[in-house]
């Protein structure tokens, strides 16, 4: 009995180590060696095990208990010589058995590839994948994935080939079940990876991972891909390297070369300007009208608050040609006739200068073929959605108008409708992008955008419309802050690198029937007539009580607009001796007291005396810095004499100033602590913006955090939006560090302004909402928020008069 146990127990061992062989058979094997051409050209190569199915025989793996998804990775693998452009196909074949290796399911599944584009390194080709000893050119990999959840009782699946085609010589697999770990586990198994495999599971985020969250963390690793070998003792395997480090390679003759930007009279180009400098606009007319002399309307945006300036430049030479000095900006071209603009530098007529086409993939809805976009379930997590429309008239000019209509359903995962609506706009033909097939023909309108704030439980929308559009989805997640960097992203132009980008396109679920390749261009910007004019109402808000405020005095540059109204904030500077001072009066006021701002380094006492017209005052002073008030005075010209034993730069007020004037704002200290403003919400064209000003040194940079909360957000949709979370980076240059002075603090001073742009949407609900900034790292500073209604608008005043 004892010799008869042992043997059971060795035949029991046996088997336990047969089915575990394969699958733990890698843990103790080194990986070979990479192929010679890789450590020739300093490369490195990720080696894979994978497994060669057979035709005429089954390659059964196991499958881990309670695994939620399969993964069948495949990559075939064809003779030398194989054209990258010939399609080559395979039938896998999959059954999903039990544990008693009873069939659950079985299925066929097609798989089409190709020979992908080697990549180069020193200037010579390598293939994207190879294998060490087997002499082929391996094809793009595969995938299918299978879902479990409906047969939970699947032990085994085993996979096999029909037979393979010339030129295909072998297909390898690799194996995955989804592995879901709790929240516990993951925490550990995150301490415990390399820092390569935490920067790979990172790879999709917008920033490196000592930045993630502790959620974000779980999230990457409560689901993860663990691979799985085949059962049996000899099936056929090999190491598959994927190459790393070189660049992908370009056909030469397969670059598209454009000859420039094409421009007509309903067909604007934008032409970004980086650097100032001489620069030579070129056109070159597609088809020359007879009579009419080629000419182009020039219209310059440039970083001035200001009107653009317009033009209308003649051409000569051969190309015909315009020489322009220009500003950074943006140059917007209209020709009077169809043709090609250029431009190059006068330095270097041989280069142009037109920035990198940007192009956009748009799917074609028409009716009776849906599109549906997946969104990114998150429920702990809200997701925000916005969708873009554009008429297309597929090769037919639009008309001045068109109507959109489209119908949304936002489902669950269980294909349950949750909400539902329509989208309606009214569009017109695009001046600014065109369809890079039929970029003559103005066949395309300006987007319509929707925006709408998705229930968490919803996982997919689906749009459905009786006319041919063309569609784009984006998504964002509701906690992710909008950064802005200040001034950078505020200009188009400006070769910086690229800003994080508000949303995050979308694929399709399937693949659309068509897409449709768009040629899309900067926008200018919108300049309010009335803001330019001075036509509006400013209005500075204040925080809560408990807030530290200071006026703040700061050097005009040029940029505000200047009104009567502000003739109190507007300070010129005074010189001592005598001289005349015209002293000007907002509105119809007819009495003023004007007031004298003194700013000196040293902070000894000294004496003032100040004359006009004949009246003396006389003061002891003591300080750096302080405000006088002035003997009352009408407006109109006044002989002032000003004396005083220190050097100093005097200030006065109600005069209109020039670019050596101040102006004078109410500012609130941000420090540590939370300034919150409430603001009453309205429709009647209300901007808000603020001015943060730095207390820090030249590139000491401040990032400021602004919050807005509303009582109630309505999910749409809506044609505007409002980012809720916002990051500003800035960092003064040094020729605006410390140019301003904080009044009533002795040594503080600020830099230059820099603007913090927002809006109000008309997502958000009319009424009262709160608006928070907050110092979320570096310099302390001042912020001014106010308020401005465009146009024309009367001050209400009133009094009160006692009664006895």
């Amino acid at each position: 009995m004892r010799i008869l146990g042992r043997c059971l127990l060795l035949v029991f061992l046996v088997a336990v180590a047969a089915f575990f062989y394969q699958p733990l058979r890698g843990l103790f094997q080194m990986p070979p060696p990479a192929p010679a051409l890789i450590e020739q050209l300093g490369l490195t190569a990720r080696p894979s095990t994978v497994f060669f199915l057979p035709e005429d025989d089954w390659l059964t793996f196991p499958v881990i208990s309670q695994a939620a998804r399969l993964r069948i990775l495949t990559h075939a693998a064809a003779a030398p010589g194989t054209a990258v452009d010939l399609p080559l196909r395979y039938v896998l074949e999959y059954e999903l058995l039990d544990a008693s290796r009873e069939p659950l399911h079985a299925a066929s599944y097609v798989h089409e590839t190709r020979i992908p584009q080697p990549l180069v390194a020193d200037g010579q080709p390598v293939p994207r994948n190879l294998y060490t000893d087997r002499d082929v050119v391996v094809a793009a990999g595969q995938s299918i994935n299978i879902q479990l959840e409906a047969l939970p009782r699947t032990a085994y699946v085993r996979l096999r080939l029909k037979p393979l085609a010339p030129p295909l010589k072998s297909v390898a697999v690799r194996v995955y079940y989804e592995e879901r770990m709790g929240e516990r586990k993951a925490s550990v198994a995150w301490e415990r990876l390399s820092q390569a495999k935490k920067v790979r599971l990172a790879q999709g985020a917008i920033y490196p991972p000592e930045l993630l969250t502790q959620e974000e963390r779980l999230n990457l690793l409560k689901r993860q891909w663990q691979p799985v070998g085949p059962l049996g003792t000899m099936p056929a395997q090999g190491t598959l390297f994927a190459v790393q480090g070189a660049e992908s390679f370009m056909d030469p003759d397969l670059i598209p070369r454009s000859p420039g930007l094409y421009a007509a009279p309903d067909r604007i180009g934008i032409l970004p300007i980086e650097t100032a400098g001489d620069y030579l606009i070129q056109f070159s007319p597609i088809l020359p009208v007879e009579n009419l002399r080629p000419e182009l309307r020039l219209t310059h945006f440039d970083e001035q608050f200001e009107l653009p300036r317009q033009e209308v430049a003649l051409l000569a030479g051969e190309p015909l040609q315009t020489v322009q000095s220009l500003a950074p900006g943006l140059v917007v071209v209209t020709p009077n006739q169809p043709g090609i603009l250029d431009i190059r530098p006068v330095a270097s007529p041989d280069k142009s200068a037109l920035p990198e086409s940007r192009y956009l993939r748009g799917r074609v809805l028409q009716p009776g073929h849906p599109v549906d976009f997946f969104l990114l379930a998150a429920y702990s997590v809200g997701t925000s959605l916005r969708i873009d429309l554009r008429a297309h008239g597929a090769g037919e000019p639009l008309p001045a108008d068109s109507d959109l209509h489209v119908r949304y359903r936002l489902l669950d995962a269980d294909g349950r409708t949750l909400n539902e609506g329509d989208l309606q706009a009214s569009v017109a033909p695009s001046l600014i992008d065109r369809v890079a097939d039929t970029q003559a023909v103005a066949d395309l309108s300006e987007p319509a955008s929707f925006y709408l704030r998705v229930p968490a439980q919803a996982t997919r929308i689906e749009l459905t419309s009786e006319q041919r559009l063309l569609v784009n989805a984006y998504t964002r997640p509701d906690d992710l802050p909008h950064r802005t960097r200040v001034p950078q992203d505020y200009y188009a132009w400006r070769g910086d690198a690229e800003a994080q980008p508000g949303w995050f396109i979308l694929q399709p679920a399937e693949e659309a029937e068509r897409s449709i390749v768009l040629h899309i261009q900067s926008r200018p910007p919108d300049r309010d007539a009335e803001l330019l004019a001075g036509r509006y109402q400013w209005d500075a808000l204040e925080p809560q009580l408990e807030a530290r405020g200071a006026y703040i005095l700061i050097p005009k540059r040029g940029e505000e607009r200047l009104r009567a109204s502000g003739l109190a904030a507007y300070f010129q500077p005074l010189a001592q001796g005598v001289q005349t001072v015209s002293v000007a009066a907002p509105g119809a006021a007819r009495v003023l007291q004007p007031q004298l701002v003194y700013l000196r380094d040293a902070a000894a006492p000294f004496n003032l005396s100040l004359r006009i017209d004949g009246r003396t005052v006389r003061h002891e002073l003591i300080g750096r810095r302080g405000t006088i008030r002035l003997p009352t005075i009408e407006p109109g010209q006044h002989e002032v004499e000003l004396q005083a034993d220190t050097n100093a730069l005097w200030l006065m007020n109600y005069r209109y100033p020039d670019d050596t004037g101040y102006l004078r704002r109410m500012a609130f200290r941000l420090d540590k602590s939370t300034l919150r403003y409430p603001v009453e919400k309205r429709d009647d064209g209300q901007l808000v913006g603020a001015r943060f000003y730095s207390l820090g040194e030249a590139g000491t940079e401040s990032t400021v955090g602004v919050r807005i909360r509303a009582q109630t957000l309505e999910p749409g949709p809506a044609q505007e939006w409002t980012h809720l979370e916002r990051r500003y980076q800035m960092a003064p240059p040094a020729e605006d560090v410390r140019v301003g002075y904080v009044l009533g603090q002795q040594r503080e001073r600020v830099s230059q302004g820099q603007p913090i742009l927002m809006d109000l949407g008309s997502d958000l609900p009319n009424g009262r909402l709160t608006v928070e900034f907050s110092l979320l790292d570096g310099a302390d500073g001042y912020i001014v928020f106010h308020e401005i209604l465009p146009g024309m608008h009367e001050r209400a005043s009133g009094f009160h008069q006692e009664v006895e």
